[in-house]
């Protein structure tokens, strides 16, 4: 569905800076894909790329065949939503008002939002478990509850790709789970693409389908994350020793050091 074909982008004057992406190209052919890798790896700036919040100094981004990089706002609205990793809202907007700011591209300006849209922000709210938050202030919710209600607005959304800057952040362990399995479960049921960074490679060993390893601007690696995910892997990106497991027929890793002890 997505690809982004030899993508390079840099920040401010390049005589005096450099590439933060090199030559990125991959191809986004599952539902779940991560991009996985340290800090400084690019990975949000890709992202922004992506979703037209910055301009690749040369490359494509085509979606079901379809070059956007020169797209619309709106159109590409219509068809990639976007969760970044900081998200700051001054006005006490309610929750239900925040996630029905999804609908806005579909949304006619002089005659507001219509009943389906209330309807789609409403289920959207339900499927995170945020449904008892709609009618409080955006600005009194927890960093957690923030980034659910962030994530339903992105699912109100109703674009064809799924697009989250490390979704997981702020939540504890149980609604990174749900979060997870959320958006593992839309993807899956309404056929949708999902494209999110992590952290945490075992997270996603357990939800994603696809993994895109990330160091230095480039893409090290893409492929099922299981193979991807390795020993060798991880300790040439993020200079970490590991070593694989098995629980209940599940790949996972854990720090070399810590096994020792």
């Amino acid at each position: 569905m997505l690809e982004v074909e030899d993508l390079w982008f840099a920040y401010g004057n390049l005589a005096r800076g450099k590439y933060v992406l090199r030559g990125v190209s991959l191809r986004v052919s599952s539902r779940v894909a991560c991009l996985l890798g340290p800090n400084g790896a690019g990975k949000t700036t890709l992202m922004k790329c992506i979703v037209g919040i910055l301009k690749p100094e040369r490359g494509r981004i085509l979606l079901r065949g379809r070059d956007i990089t020169g797209m619309d706002c709106r159109s590409r609205a219509k068809l990639i939503s976007y969760v970044p990793q900081e998200f700051t809202i001054p006005f006490p907007y309610t929750a239900f008002e925040v996630v029905l700011m999804g609908r806005n591209p579909y949304v006619n300006i002089l005659q507001g939002p219509r009943a389906e849209d209330e309807v789609k922000a409403r289920e959207a709210l339900e499927a995170l478990g945020v449904g008892h938050l709609a009618g409080k202030p955006f600005t009194s919710l927890s960093g957690g509850e923030k980034r659910l209600v962030l994530i339903a607005r992105a699912l109100a959304q109703d674009a064809q790709l799924l697009v989250l800057d490390e979704p997981t952040s702020f939540l504890d362990y149980r609604n990174k789970l749900v979060a997870l399995e959320t958006l593992r479960g839309v993807s899956r049921q309404f056929s949708k693409s999902v494209l999110i960074s992590l952290h945490d490679p075992n997270l996603a060993l357990l939800f994603c389908d696809e993994v895109f390893l990330m160091r230095g601007g480039e893409v090290v690696a893409g492929g099922r994350p299981d193979e991807v995910i390795t020993r060798d892997s991880i300790r040439r990106v993020y200079g970490v020793r590991v070593r694989e497991l098995r629980v209940n027929g599940c790949k996972l890793i854990a720090p070399e050091d810590v096994l020792l002890k």
